[in-house]
């Protein structure tokens, strides 16, 4: 056979946050092949010959992943940043597995404008969330996982500010490191409960955005709804935080006073003085018990001042929180008895 005549293997450029099941299928369409193929080149034995990346994700060894990249002319290491479970999934058990979603994580649509650029979209691309939901930064799209109803996504024209807060996420988790994670939880479950209460900016900045959305009070939409304002606890709840690190209470207040400052402190971040006092402060107060200082007090007042620089650097693990899980749906991550949809009965 004349050698011209033999079609030459496409490569393929990932697009950043996808799963490797949409990556692998999207490889396998543009080259003619079954995904089956593609998986047998890596190093499957018994490889499924289609994929289907909402129901399946594909988890390579090192190995399998290098073979991947010859398949798709990219280095490991571009897969590696590009596609997150190949990450998370390397030099375990067998070459290549082809499992169902595992639970800390989750398919998603992608952001429109992060496939602008790509002109080889033979397939629908499937992006792996850490989490339910996510933000496209540079496009101002929220990402989310239509399970509970509502659209996969939504353009954030008219609420920056959601934007905005997700940067100042970014931050607290650079500042703070893993913990931050179960901050955030906690501040969103906080935040979840005033919406539900209709309480704090129920009324007012939060029926703002959910006008601009033109959705109305919906469940699927608090945590977008909240997030700015969510972000603001979290922020507070790392200085808290900061202070029970060394066994003292929140402005240096007397220890074992769960401090009415910190609270106040709060609404005022939030811009909310009033509607903090009139009943928001009943969540934080619950917040304060879970994270009270435990060392004894003879001990905290013999203690020295913390040193220098103590602000910075990343915080650990703090009790309640234990097994702090990287991916998977916030509230899980929260130490709060109370989800929403569900009565805040310990409050009541």
């Amino acid at each position: 056979m004349d050698e011209e005549a033999v079609p030459k293997p496409v490569g393929l450029e990932p697009v950043p946050g996808e799963a490797a099941a949409s990556f692998v299928r999207r490889l396998a369409l543009l080259n003619g092949l079954p995904a089956g193929e593609v998986l047998r080149e890596a190093g499957a034995r018994r490889p499924p010959q289609e994929l289907d990346p909402w129901a399946q994700e594909v988890f390579l060894s090192e190995q399998a992943v290098a073979r991947l990249a010859v398949m798709a002319w990219r280095t490991p290491q571009e897969l590696l940043r590009a596609l997150p479970t190949l990450a998370a999934g390397t030099g375990r058990g067998q070459p290549v597995r082809v499992l169902p979603w595992p639970g800390q994580w989750t398919p998603l649509g992608p952001c429109v404008g992060c496939l602008a650029r790509h002109d080889d979209l033979v397939a629908p691309v499937v992006v792996a969330g850490g989490e339910p939901w996510q933000v496209c930064v540079r496009h101002g799209c929220w990402l989310r996982s239509a399970a509970d109803g509502g659209p996969a996504r939504v353009l954030l024209a008219g609420l920056e500010e959601v934007v905005q807060a997700h940067r100042r996420r970014v931050r607290l988790q650079q500042r703070v490191g893993p913990y931050a994670r179960a901050l955030l939880a906690d501040a969103l479950q906080v935040a979840s409960a005033w919406w539900q209460g209709r309480q704090m900016g129920s009324e007012t900045v939060w029926a703002g955005r959910e006008a601009v959305l033109g959705t109305g009070r919906q469940r699927w939409a608090v945590p977008l709804v909240v997030y700015p304002e969510a972000v603001i606890v979290a922020e507070a709840m790392a200085v808290y935080e900061r202070q029970r690190h060394w066994g003292r209470e929140f402005d240096n207040g007397a220890p074992g006073w769960i401090s009415p400052r910190w609270i106040t402190f709060v609404g005022e971040r939030l811009g909310m003085a009033g509607p903090m006092e009139r009943g928001g402060y009943r969540m934080l107060r619950e917040w304060t018990l879970q994270h009270r200082v435990t060392a004894p007090v003879v001990a905290r007042l013999a203690r020295s001042a913390p040193p220098p620089g103590y602000r910075l650097g990343h915080l650990p693990v703090m009790e309640p929180h234990h097994g702090l899980l990287e991916r998977g749906a916030l509230e899980e991550a929260s130490c709060l008895g109370w989800r929403l949809g569900r009565s805040v009965t310990a409050l009541e």
